[in-house]
């Protein structure tokens, strides 16, 4: 388990999976999110069975101050040769946004993978009308690298999403 001021990050467990699929199906919990299609209580179990043993990818439960979960954090596209990674975070319990937990996940999350995994370099995708997350990155130290024009498609309008990275030496945390 990794322990932020707030928030406590840890290993998605079987148990998880219904959690997981009610909020992957709640279409106000993936505004931002590039989920389209429902997901299905059997997907859900599969994702959580398969993030045990993928060297690639670590998925962790987000959980509260009160030890409830409130959303996910994940570390994917884990290059090991290059150092380099792509991450993930969404707080899907509505009522635990704006508490600063999602500030307190992602800083907890750079301090492990730049002083535990040894990676050089973390990058995300957002999408650019998200500015509360974009916000985040910036206040801690990620850049913009560049615009995808037109990457995802959401209720009829086609959305730019932004490429943001920061090295190890950048942190800001």
């Amino acid at each position: 388990m990794l322990c932020g001021k707030k928030v406590f990050l840890r290993a998605v467990e079987l148990e998880d999976a219904r959690i997981i699929s009610a909020w992957l199906n709640d279409r106000k919990c993936t505004e931002h999110l590039d989920i389209i299609y429902p997901i299905s209580k059997r997907y859900a179990d599969s994702f959580v069975l398969e993030a045990d043993e993928d060297r690639y990818k670590k998925v962790f439960i987000i959980d509260s101050p009160e030890h409830r979960p409130i959303g996910l954090f994940i570390i994917d596209k884990i290059r090991w040769e290059y150092r380099n990674c792509e991450i993930g975070i969404a707080i899907y319990d509505k009522n635990q946004r704006g508490k600063g937990y999602g500030r307190d996940a992602v800083e907890t999350a750079l301090d492990f993978i730049f002083n535990s995994m040894n990676m050089h370099l973390v990058y995300l995708h957002v999408e650019e009308d998200n500015g509360p997350a974009i916000n985040l990155y910036k206040s801690l130290g990620f850049e913009v690298e560049g615009l995808l024009k037109d990457r995802t498609f959401k209720e009829g309008k086609y959305k730019n999403v932004y490429v943001m990275s920061k090295t190890k030496g950048g942190m800001n945390i």
